[in-house]
């Protein structure tokens, strides 16, 4: 089978890389060429015929999703700095085309109880704080996270507070408060191969 990778030159494409490598022939889609692989600049320029496409770029590749569902690729993106119009066009895009398409801004299997927890703090105390910390590479702000989790709260994307620091994990924090106490959620990212379980699982769903 063979997997396409846009943004391969990346860090979330080399780690998708390193764990498939093996197992599909890769083929890379990015303005970077790759030391190793076949590496185009856009899907429209692809000879193979791809089995399933994955995203972990940037927006300004939003167009070459397109093209992969138009072509009914199975996809699944990773990629933060999309507006929610824009997933949603691509799940109908997906559904109208009969292909799959999964997004998720986080794919790290402890975001989905960090999710479940907070689902049951939220109706409990009147008062959160949400913080969200990344390393200054990061483009977006809030991130793709703390917006899918602000929107899980009931809150206004203005509510987060985004940090950028030099070298920083990427954490998600949420405190919870009344007058009398407070319950403080925090989620960490120590490795990016974190990403990986929570990713496969969706994979082996697609193909």
């Amino acid at each position: 089978m063979i997997m396409a990778i846009i943004g391969i030159c990346g860090k979330m494409g080399s780690q998708i890389y390193e764990q498939y490598k093996n197992e599909f022939t890769i083929i890379g889609i990015d303005i970077l060429k790759h030391p190793i692989v076949e590496t185009y600049n856009s899907i429209l320029e692809c000879k193979e015929k791809i089995d399933v496409l994955v995203d972990f770029s940037s927006i300004e590749c939003y167009q070459n999703l397109v093209e992969g569902l138009n072509q009914r690729i199975p996809l699944l993106s990773g990629t933060t700095g999309y507006d929610m119009k824009m997933i949603e066009d691509l799940y109908q895009l997906a559904e109208k085309n009969k292909t799959s398409f999964v997004w998720k801004a986080n794919y790290a299997k402890g975001i989905k109880l960090f999710s479940k927890l907070i689902q049951e703090c939220k109706d409990e105390f009147d008062l959160l704080d949400f913080i969200e910390v990344h390393a200054t590479t990061k483009k977006d702000a809030p991130s793709g996270t703390a917006k899918v989790l602000a929107k899980e709260l009931g809150i206004p994307e203005t509510k987060i507070q985004s940090l950028r620091i030099n070298q920083a994990p990427a954490i998600h924090e949420i405190l919870f408060s009344s007058a009398d106490e407070r319950v403080i959620l925090r989620h960490e990212i120590l490795n990016k191969k974190a990403f990986i379980t929570g990713f496969d699982e969706e994979l082996r769903k697609m193909i």
